[in-house]
């Protein structure tokens, strides 16, 4: 599995889920009256977040395979818990610690793919391809 295309998505989902957090409590008036009332609730929160944090998991234990860091999966895990967490100390630090999350999680996929490509010189995708052909090469199939 490739993790790039993930990470990518994981990026654009921390940064949206951020928007959605820091504007919502702003245009929440205004929602009611579109008829999308539900973006304020915090079940739509919940599902949002826990199907970045998933694509981020994907991503990130893929890319563990060729670099073998754990701290894009710290990064990713304590920014997880900021945003699950982010009203436990008030409303007054929940915007803080939006931001503090939402940069975790871009952090983490941000270093998962410098700490690929770095790691193997080459980007992830080609690594995997030089793997596959080495055990092709290696465990040829039968033939009948």
């Amino acid at each position: 599995m490739q993790h790039k295309p993930l990470d990518k998505a994981g990026i654009v989902m921390a940064v949206l889920c951020a928007l959605h957090c820091l504007l919502v409590p702003v245009v929440l008036p205004t929602l009611g009256l579109m008829g999308l009332s539900f973006l304020g609730f915090e079940w739509f929160e919940r599902l949002v977040l826990t199907v970045g944090l998933i694509i981020g998991a994907l991503a990130i234990s893929s890319g563990i395979r060729h670099h073998g860091s754990p701290f894009p999966l710290i990064a990713l895990s304590l920014g997880g818990v900021l945003y699950f967490f982010k009203d436990a100390l008030g409303h007054h630090f929940e915007p803080l610690l939006i931001v503090v999350g939402a940069s975790l999680l871009v952090t983490a996929h941000v270093l998962n793919l410098h700490l690929c490509r770095t790691r193997n010189r080459l980007p992830c995708e080609e690594v995997e391809r030089s793997v596959e052909l080495v055990t092709e090469s290696v465990d040829p199939a039968p033939q009948k």
